[in-house]
């Protein structure tokens, strides 16, 4: 039994298989999200709105535990270049932002009073470094020599994964977490950000796309699952996916900031489902 999704050279089969470390990672993040909850009921806050946040952190949990588990998960780690795309656009651009604004405001607050901790989510939140954070792992973990690497090993492939998480809160945080505590990007700078965190994806997406050959070895050489699906239309496919699929959410949240900022110029206050309000009435998220 493999603990965490990794190519094994072995043929394809359709059989269910289980990767208790998959498991483990979910089971964590649920039980600190029932951890918070509890603080924030004993705590007396008041109540956010009915399953608003909690709807939110279940998609981002449910989005990681799809894109980790059978057959996504296994299939991107050692078969198919273009599932392991789909495993980055899930980790990456759909799940931080649902985590992000899944996190109750009480809890928020608490974590704003503790001076370190208030610090660590200022600095997260400079649109610099949510940039360089997020555009560094993106090209390393798309370097040929680290992938066919890392691949081999279960740890190499759940850093792998784990890396494209974490650049997907550093992306998501400067435009998602609570403003104007920590975030200070107005919004027509979030809506440059937004368009600069879509350039450098260009880079791996064309290398995929165009390469005369397969680049990855990984996915050269594994048992093919479909005989139609070359490997380097396989790669093709995984480089068409990074830009035009993992593009999608990016220019969603621009569409929401927009309509947002739109709404709130003229007078209108936005829809409540588009983000929730801190205590003292500031807009939160986008």
């Amino acid at each position: 039994m493999q603990w965490w999704c990794s190519a094994t050279g072995q043929p394809w089969t359709w059989a269910w298989r289980p990767y208790p470390g998959v498991w483990l990672l979910v089971g964590l993040l649920s039980l600190w999200y029932l951890r918070i909850r509890r603080l924030e009921s004993v705590g007396g806050a008041a109540a956010p709105p009915p399953g608003q946040h909690t709807a939110w952190y279940a998609s981002g949990v449910f989005c990681i535990w799809l894109a980790l588990d059978w057959p996504i998960g296994a299939l991107g780690a050692g078969y198919l270049a273009s599932f392991h795309t789909v495993t980055y656009i899930l980790l990456s651009l759909v799940a931080p932002p649902c985590l992000i604004l899944g996190i109750p405001d009480a809890a928020m607050r608490r974590a704003l009073e503790r001076p370190r901790l208030a610090l660590a989510l200022a600095v997260g939140a400079r649109p610099w470094l949510g940039l360089a954070v997020f555009n560094a792992i993106l090209l390393a973990t798309h370097v040929p020599a680290i992938v066919d690497a890392a691949m081999r090993s279960q740890v190499g492939a759940m850093l792998i994964d784990l890396g494209w998480l974490v650049g997907g809160l550093f992306l998501w945080w400067p435009v998602m977490g609570p403003s104007p505590a920590v975030v200070r990007l107005r919004r027509p700078l979030k809506l440059g950000y937004l368009f600069l965190s879509t350039l450098v994806p260009i880079i791996p997406s064309a290398f995929l796309t165009f390469a005369d050959y397969p680049l990855y070895a990984t996915y050269e050489l594994a048992p093919r699952i479909w005989p139609i699906l070359t490997a380097q239309q396989d790669q093709q496919v995984a480089g068409l996916l990074m830009k035009i699929i993992g593009d999608l959410p990016i220019w969603f949240g621009f569409g929401v900031i927009f309509f947002r900022w739109a709404k709130e110029e003229a007078g209108t206050p936005p829809p409540a489902h588009l983000g929730a309000r801190t205590r003292g009435g500031e807009a939160r998220g986008l």
